[in-house]
């Protein structure tokens, strides 16, 4: 088995960016430094497919930070992955170009399926090896969903609905209503009714939510009431008519939304509601981890193959 080492990943994300140096080893990962930058990259994808020049800016100068970060740690091997707005945009060849410069380490644009298995193993890496669980990762630009057990994923999905790209198209004016809401929630549960019967219920024990937007999601309900742990149709119910109310997302009047949060905050609400409703979900608890922690384990359990060498040749016993 490897051992223990200073490993790190970047993960470049349709709505945030995140740095994480840790040492990583069997006993799992102990952050050292982590860096989360609100690049929002999914907002510069125009209609033509073409990423702006302000947010191609905004993400080489995060990348030039954490390239910093990165000769001052001096991790043993880094991983970069780029995501959902990355694999649209028809000029990302000539980003990644720059990108690499700014960063100093290639960047793998991952498929919808790779991040999602990505994803599922950074979340129950350190959970029980024999629960069947659903995985939901809300992101800036897409959405993953992941059937596994144990730390197997099994039943992978990423269907183009995030919280970013949501927020625009239904929220663009940051004005909302509970028409507006209805009109997001019903257009994301047609894209997720395709892959409805690949997660039906009753497959799995427990379900969680890995991404920003479903912390933030819960942080709210968890305020509203300190006893409550898990996000349930009600309490989305709750948030719904509260954003309704007061037509706009306003940090002061709903307490645990972040300023930098807000503008993207209804499109995930609008999202995560359509998830529930389509897969028939009764509720789910946050997770801390999530598309950066998988992409260490991956990383560390490369490094343990290479370690562990060739298998050893079987004998042929002659006749």
């Amino acid at each position: 088995m490897a051992k223990p080492a200073t490993l790190a990943a970047v993960d470049l994300g349709s709505n945030s960016f995140h740095l994480i140096v840790a040492r990583v080893g069997p006993k799992g990962v102990t952050p050292l430094v982590v860096k989360k930058d609100r690049v929002r990259l999914a907002a510069g994808l125009g209609p033509d497919g073409v990423l702006s020049a302000e947010a191609q800016e905004r993400a080489l100068e995060s990348l030039h930070g954490m390239r910093a970060l990165l000769a001052e740690h001096r991790p043993d091997a880094v991983r970069a992955v780029g995501t959902s707005t990355l694999r649209k945009a028809q000029n990302a060849l000539p980003f990644l170009v720059r990108a690499y410069a700014a960063l100093g380490h290639r960047i793998d644009v991952i498929t919808g399926r790779d991040e999602a298995r990505l994803i599922y193993e950074g979340v129950s890496a350190e959970l029980n090896p024999e629960t069947w669980r659903l995985v939901i990762d809300i992101g800036g630009g897409s959405t993953e969903v992941v059937l596994g057990r144990g730390r197997a994923a099994l039943r992978c999905e990423s269907v183009d609905v995030g919280c970013v790209s949501w927020s625009m198209r239904h929220f663009g004016d940051g004005v909302i209503t509970a028409a507006r809401l209805d009109a997001a929630s019903r257009e994301a549960r047609a894209l997720f009714a395709p892959v409805r019967e690949r997660f039906a219920s009753g497959t799995f024990t427990e379900v969680l939510g890995s991404s920003g937007t479903i912390r933030a999601i819960a942080r709210v309900l968890r305020r509203r009431d300190p006893s409550r742990d898990s996000v349930t149709p009600s309490g989305l119910r709750w948030i719904r008519d509260s954003l309704a109310a007061a037509g706009r997302v306003d940090p002061k009047l709903l307490d645990g939304v972040s300023e930098s949060r807000a503008a993207v905050f209804a499109g995930g609400v609008a999202t995560l509601t359509a998830v529930f409703e389509e897969l028939g979900l009764d509720a789910l608890r946050p997770s801390d981890n999530a598309l950066r922690e998988g992409v260490l384990r991956r990383l560390w359990a490369e490094r343990d193959a290479q370690d562990a060498g060739p298998p050893p040749k079987t004998a042929r016993l002659s006749a």
